[in-house]
This record gives structure tokens, C-alpha cells and sequence, in this order.
């Protein structure tokens, strides 16, 4: 039985969502990589943020033939239509949640503090948009990490992560704020470029829509993405003012297939050399790990990531995926590597969609330079995988649609972190090996509200066992 989805998608187009950028989503996520391991569109998510237009993009290509695809696409297409309006946005959101200390983060889970009451305020227009978002926050764990890393008695805090002037133009965006970041294919983590640490401040460049080269010379890359990025680090102790520089590529050669490659490094700072020669040889690496018997002029990460979709090839609907990448350079590629391994499954059950996951870490041979020895951390939080270096950890999830209006999300995950014991790394400062149940439940309440709750245990051979919750609302007012 084939089911037509063209109605909905020329709504959602005369529609034309005001809200052009979309920040790391869980939801969002787990709709797109559903429906792609169905071979049911071929959205990436790799990199982050993503577009309306992109999005859009994919969905009027899709190919639904079930009533369960049917329901993932038209997830997708509410979250579009929630802003079709250019023009000014507004919407209140809060989260009150116990102390969460051992809890790893995974993807999009930016809610640290114990209390945070969050304003959003927003306009939009076709060519521009800006996001004014302040948050409040009670005992929150990064400030902690920042201020009073002794007693870590946080108080409160204002910040306005989150907030950002964006401009497009030639299928271009150029971000100005502090917004999250995530570069790769995993589910728990990214080696490279996450979201557990505060956003760092700065400028970011990419595609609006990723459609292929026009030449008939490089239209075999297929759809591709570009970021790039450039911005200064936080609270960084050991080279105050300590630039943050990124560039990631990823393609989609084949419909079974993308590749990404992404570099960072961290350049500059109070004491450091910031001449135009020594930011040459940062961006080229050609001085990395003093082989040229000059100083290193920058602490650098590269590496690789693919992600197989086996649907098209087997008729599974299925994705394995693998990232690496490497701390330093030896014969032009990634030395002194970390890993990460996953494998998704996408189906339905009497009716409800449904994705199971595995996914691996191993950042043990990561995260350490001479000169930057804060290493690749902000404000003592992890800017690479949520468990920061010399971690390894390995997570089972699973995710639930149960209807349009509510979705669930369980996983288990045992992790030792920190296994080197370096003060550095605030988000578990002491060796540890944990096992975790967290289980979280997004519903739906009316389209302007959404109401979250999560429950986790954490089972620490170093602290007492915690058993925590949390919830939250969000609500959009205008």
C-alpha cells in the first residue's frame, strides 16, 4: 500500500517556516535518522545546526509506503510548521531536575543546571533571523566548574546561551552568536565537535541547501555540507583568550553513503604568537608536533567519519557507523587516535516506530597538549565526546514513537572516565566506572507546549549510587 505525502509537503512549502535554523533536537534528529535508515528520505545529520530549507528539501523527495513512515514525516513536518510566520517569536521554557553529577550527557542534553527558567525572543524575516534567548540558572554544574571548582557551589547565573544573528545569501548562512555545535554520526557523542560543554562563542559559515555540484565533473560527491567555524574559549586557564578554529566537509557520493571530515584547532591566545605566518601553519598543520624543530603553534584534532545506510543495499532497514579521529599528525594523517562505533536499527511494532542503537567510545588516547593543558576542554567541560579524554564506554538505546504527540527514549550505558585522573576534566574529575539506566519521555501537550520528564540511575564505584529526575516546559507563547 503506497501513501501520498504531497498534500502535506505543499502545505508545510506555502507555509514557508519563518524559523530557518534548527539547533540540536533530539526529536528532530531521531525522525530524520528514522527515517533514513527506512531509505525513506536522505536528510543528514552530521552536522549541526541544520536548515528548514534542507529539510524541506529531503521531504519532498521522500518515498513513504507505510503508515508508520507516514507518521515520522509528518513529525518532521509539525516541527516546521510550529513558526510560519516571519516576525517576532517569543516562548518561556523552564526545567527543574535533581543533582546530576554522574548522569553522562548525550546528544542536545544541555540542561546542567539543577533550575534554569529560559526567555526566548526571536525574529525572523526570509533573508535574516536573530535569537535573543536569556537563561536563568540555579546550582548549575558548568559554572561550578568555572567559578568554584572547590566547593562547587554555583549559586545563580544569567547567561544568554543560545542567542545569535544569522544572514543568508547565494545558499549561504553566516551565524554570529553562541549556539551548539555537533559534528558526526554518533548517537551518545561526537569525538570532535559536541554539545557538552557551554557553546563557544564565535562565527559560523555553511550551506542552507545541500544539493550537488551543478558541474557533471563533481556532481558525483552528491548532496554535500560545509561549517565553518571560528570563535574564542571561555575560562580557559592556561592560554587566556585561546582561539577555536573548525572546518568539517561531508558528503553523500552515494544513497547508501556519506563521509565527513573535520579539523579543529586551538591557535592563539594570551602569550601565544597571533601573526599571520603562525596562523598558516595552524590552518596547514605543517608544524604540528614540532617536526619541524619549531614550536607547535596549535593544539589539533582531525579525523573521519562514514555511515553506511544498509536499506538500499539489503533491504535492511539499518545504519553502521564509525567515527576516528586523531589528537596529532604523523605522515599527514591522525595520530594518537580515539574511536567511536555504532549501529542503528529502524522498524515498527504494532504500529509504532521504533530504533534500537549500540554505540562504542574509546577517547583514551585523547585530549592532551603541551602548551594548551587545559586541553580540548571549555570551563573544564568536554568541547569533543560528553565523557571528555581517556574514557571508554559503550551504550544500548532504544526509541519510541508511541504517537505524534509522544516520544520515549531509554538506554543503558556502562563507562569508566577519566581513566588517567586529570583535574582537568570537571564533568567526572575523578577516575570512575559507571553504569547507567536513563529513560526520558518528551508529550506533547498542545502544539505550543511540551512537557519533558527523565529518570536516570547512575550506579558509581566512586560516589554513592544516584537516582535523579527531571522535568520540563516548554511553552511558546507568541
Amino acid at each position: 500500500m503506497s501513501f501520498s505525502i504531497g498534500l502535506g509537503l505543499g502545505l508545510v512549502a506555502m507555509a514557508s517556516s519563518a524559523q530557518s535554523l534548527y539547533m540540536n533536537d533530539m526529536r528532530l534528529k531521531s525522525d530524520l535518522d528514522w527515517l533514513r535508515a527506512q531509505g525513506v528520505t536522505q536528510i543528514s545529520t552530521t552536522t549541526w545546526p541544520l536548515t528548514a530549507n534542507e529539510i524541506r528539501r529531503g521531504l519532498a523527495s521522500a518515498k513513504v509506503t507505510t503508515p508508520e513512515q507516514q507518521q515520522v514525516v509528518q513529525s518532521v513536518q509539525a516541527t516546521l510548521a510550529q513558526n510560519t510566520r516571519p516576525g517576532v517569536t517569543a516562548e518561556l521554557d523552564g526545567y527543574v531536575q535533581s543533582n546530576r553529577q554522574a548522569l553522562p550527557q548525550t546528544f542536545a542534553d544541555p540542561s546542567l543546571a539543577e533550575q534554569q527558567a529560559t526567555v526566548k525572543l526571536g525574529y525572523s524575516q526570509p533573508q535574516w533571523e536573530a535569537n535573543l534567548q536569556a537563561n536563568l540558572k540555579h546550582d548549575d554544574l558548568i559554572a561550578a566548574a568555572a567559578n568554584d571548582k572547590e566547593s562547587g557551589d554555583s549559586g545563580s547565573d544569567v547567561d544568554f546561551v543560545g542567542s545569535y544573528l544569522a544572514g543568508t545569501a547565494a545558499n549561504q548562512w553566516l551565524i554570529a552568536g553562541q549556539i551548539p555545535t555537533w559534528w558526526g554520526p554518533g548517537n551518545e557523542g561526537s569525538l570532535i565537535r559536541g554539545d557538552a560543554s557551554r557553546p563557544v562563542v564565535g562565527v559560523t559559515m555553511q550551506r542552507d541547501e545541500q544539493t550537488a555540484p551543478a558541474s557533471p565533473y563533481l556532481a558525483w560527491t552528491g548532496p554535500w555540507q560545509y561549517q565553518l567555524f571560528a570563535g574564542q574559549l571561555d575560562d580557559y586557564e592556561a592560554i587566556p583568550e585561546a582561539k577555536l578554529f573548525g572546518m568539517r566537509l561531508a558528503a553523500s557520493p552515494l544513497p547508501w553513503l556519506e563521509l565527513g571530515a573535520s579539523r579543529t584547532f586551538m591557535w592563539g591566545g594570551e602569550g601565544r604568537p597571533e601573526s599571520v605566518s603562525s596562523f598558516f601553519d595552524a590552518l596547514t598543520g605543517m608544524r604540528d608536533n614540532g617536526d619541524t624543530g619549531k614550536e607547535d603553534p596549535a593544539n589539533q584534532l582531525a579525523g573521519f567519519d562514514a555511515r553506511v545506510n544498509l536499506a538500499p543495499l539489503v533491504a535492511v532497514p539499518a545504519t553502521v557507523y564509525a567515527q576516528l579521529v586523531g589528537e596529532d599528525e604523523a605522515g599527514g594523517l591522525p595520530a594518537k587516535n580515539m574511536y567511536l562505533l555504532g549501529a542503528d536499527y529502524a522498524s515498527a511494532l504494532n504500529g509504532q516506530p521504533y530504533q534500537l542503537y549500540a554505540e562504542y567510545a574509546n577517547t583514551r588516547l585523547g585530549y592532551n597538549h603541551s602548551i594548551y593543558r587545559d586541553g580540548y576542554y571549555q570551563q573544564g567541560y568536554p568541547l569533543g565526546h560528553g565523557l571528555g579524554g581517556k574514557a571508554e564506554s559503550i551504550s544500548l538505546g532504544s526509541k519510541l514513537w508511541l504517537n505524534e504527540d509522544n516520544f520515549i527514549r531509554a538506554k543503558i550505558q556502562y563507562a569508566e572516565v577519566n581513566q588517567a585522573d586529570e583535574a582537568i576534566n570537571q564533568a567526572f574529575p575523578t577516575p570512575d566506572k559507571l553504569k547507567v539506566i536513563d529513560i526520558a519521555w518528551d508529550h506533547q501537550l498542545k502544539p505550543q507546549t511540551l512537557i519533558s520528564t527523565r529518570v536516570w540511575a547512575v550506579d558509581s564505584e566512586v560516589d554513592s549510587s544516584d537516582i535523579g529526575a527531571g522535568v520540563g516546559l516548554e511553552w511558546q507563547l507568541y
